[in-house]
């Protein structure tokens, strides 16, 4: 299944990404360790948050630009920034350090 290209607000928006999460990413044991460690979407660089619990990937690199994902999936892609305010941007020196805590 493919992306439904709809903003789903909250459920994954494609079953396929939604599977690999709830399967622990068979077969792809660098996105558990990321999982692991908490690099998670949520602090990807390029995770816009629709709400608590789900957001959209913008990331262009990403397998999984433009769907809903939980905050807590991961990909290859990930862009670690934190869990504050996102740049969107690949180059570390643009990202927040503010971690959501003032100016950073």
């Amino acid at each position: 299944m493919v992306n439904e290209n709809k903003v789903n607000t909250d459920r994954f928006s494609n079953a396929a990404t939604e599977r690999l999460y709830l399967d622990k990413w068979p077969g792809e044991t660098d996105c558990q360790a990321k999982y692991d460690r908490g690099e998670q979407c949520g602090g990807c660089s390029f995770f816009a948050p629709l709400n608590e619990d789900f957001g959209i990937c913008c990331y262009n690199r990403s397998r999984h630009l433009t769907e809903t994902i939980l905050e807590h999936f991961t990909c290859p892609s990930h862009m670690n920034e934190g869990w504050g305010p996102h740049s969107f941007s690949d180059d570390p020196a643009l990202h927040c350090r503010c971690e959501g805590e003032g100016d950073g």
